[in-house]
């Protein structure tokens, strides 16, 4: 029950990842032409921006010397505004198509590091022991490091290698009969304990904290932020593309994660964000293709590159840090928070035309190959809850947001009156086009037993549009021009 809320509702969010499910790590994106991008889910609060105080305080902890790793100059983990804290795993739920598939076994995970790692318990700081590859199993209610067994506790990992390898589910076969073998190589320590899994109404999790919340063993990588999204960037757009795109890419990428942590520490939740694309795509330095049973390299020149010219650079509104929304490809025209997610809306996430051409970019135009027919428009109908007896003659779109997207349908029978569909419903009937793309549509007439579409944009269209930026920069703007162009109103600020 619980995946087929998930995918109900990944359709409601309208998750639209740029690679197919049999493609991973690999580069998928560049294989296909297209970024990857699945920012879609709204935060848990309609409050987009937050207080010029909090850039206040981020600005404070990003000018504070840099701290040793050394346990005696740091006696715990880094948890200030300079680390984002990555829960890797488990993954109760993620996106369909996503890098990451859902854990199979919530409880066994390796970790490993060449050079050696140091276990200590994380609330006393008392070493443990040391050792080169850790195998925890949360099912149990111990562990061992070497020979030595003890119980299982919260423990603070500290690499002496620059990178570390986490692998779970080797073997392991998921829900659709799918391979779920996952192994990723990271930088950063880790903090192993217990922390709070609820998830919101989209299936995006940790941002509804009930007042008893689900709690299970975790492995949350701590990492900096910068060398955060140095794997972020190659993880989301084409490492190919022109310098100033990728820089572009790696200010909003700082920027919505720099967000994420603010909402996250705000109110009080023990990890900001996960690796998957609920947030954004985090793959470490290199991913574990799956499929191919080989390694892949994430981290690129031209992307890292891009992070260090923009080291520390973040998008702000005001004075306060934004959320830095972006999507593959707007067809045309950029989406407002309060048409695309019901939310209020945002003085910097305007509707904006974009670039001329991106329309005859990767995703711009699509719908060629339609698959609406009778037949499978009345069974997606039952799906959503809506039954007829009746036969389907075809459907049309009944209602239009300020972009021109269509968000309710009419359902026309051959007898008796027409059905009309709500958003949900509608969003619902999308599904029928294979990958869902976007909501920029025109419905055509039924011929032959098909019904004709034509779409424009791959993703929700609101904030940065990956190809119109590349557009752009092809064009001759630079990154801040690029993000002023997209976010309205706002400057690009160093912390």
């Amino acid at each position: 029950m619980r995946h087929i809320l998930i995918v109900f509702n990944f359709f409601l969010s309208l998750s639209c990842l740029a690679y197919k499910s049999e493609v991973f790590a690999l580069s998928p994106h560049e294989a296909l032409q297209m970024p990857v991008q699945a920012q879609t889910a709204p935060p848990r609060t309609p409050d987009l921006q937050l207080p010029a105080s909090f850039t206040s305080v981020v600005s404070r902890d990003w000018a504070a010397a840099n701290v040793s790793s050394s346990l005696a100059a740091k006696k715990q983990p880094d948890h200030s505004l300079k680390t984002i804290w990555v829960r890797m795993f488990p993954l109760a739920t993620v996106p369909i198509n996503d890098p990451y598939p859902v854990t199979v076994d919530l409880n066994k995970i390796d970790i490993e590091n060449a050079a050696g790692l140091a276990i200590y318990n994380l609330e006393t700081q008392a070493l443990l022991g040391n050792t080169t590859a850790l195998h925890l199993d949360f099912g149990k209610t111990a562990f061992k490091i070497g020979s030595r067994s003890f119980a299982l506790q919260k423990l603070w990992i500290v690499p002496a290698g620059t990178l570390s390898t986490l692998r779970w589910d080797k073997g392991q076969v998921t829900d659709t009969g799918t391979k779920a073998d996952v192994g990723v190589s990271v930088r950063g320590e880790f903090v192993v304990k217990q922390t709070m899994y609820d998830v919101d109404a989209l299936g995006k999790p940790h941002f509804t904290p009930s007042a008893s919340p689900r709690q299970l063993w975790s492995v949350i990588n701590v990492i900096d932020i910068n060398k955060y999204i140095e794997s972020v960037v190659p993880s989301e757009v084409i490492a190919s593309w022109s310098t100033e795109t990728l820089k572009a890419q790696a200010i909003a990428a700082r920027t919505y994660g720099m967000f994420e942590v603010a909402e996250a520490r705000t109110n009080g939740i023990d990890w900001d964000v996960d690796p998957s694309t609920w947030y954004q795509s985090y793959r470490g330095v290199e991913f574990y293709d799956r499929m191919r049973r080989q390694w892949s390299k994430v981290e690129q020149p031209a992307t890292t590159a891009a992070c260090n010219a923009t080291a520390n650079e973040v998008i702000t509104y005001r004075g306060s840090i934004i959320k830095a929304y972006f999507s593959a490809n707007s067809g045309g025209v950029t989406c407002t928070v309060s048409e695309c997610f019901s939310l209020p809306d945002q003085p910097y996430l305007l509707q904006v035309n974009d670039a001329a051409d991106v329309r005859t970019q990767p995703g711009g135009t699509w719908g060629d190959k339609a698959t609406l027919t009778p037949a499978n428009i009345k069974a997606k109908m039952l799906e959503g809850g809506v039954s007829t007896t009746g036969t389907v003659s075809h459907i049309e779109a009944l209602s239009h947001g300020p972009s021109g997207r269509t968000w309710t349908l009419r359902v026309h029978l051959t007898t008796g009156s027409p059905i009309d569909l709500d958003n949900l419903q509608s969003r619902k009937i999308m599904h029928l086009f294979g990958p869902v793309r976007s909501f920029l549509y025109t419905l055509g007439a039924m011929r032959g037993g098909t019904q004709a579409i034509t779409g424009h944009g791959f993703g929700h269209g609101v904030g940065l549009s990956q190809w119109g930026a590349q557009s752009f920069a092809n064009q001759g703007w630079d990154a801040h021009k690029i993000l002023t162009h997209y976010y309205g109103g706002v400057s690009v600020t160093k912390l």
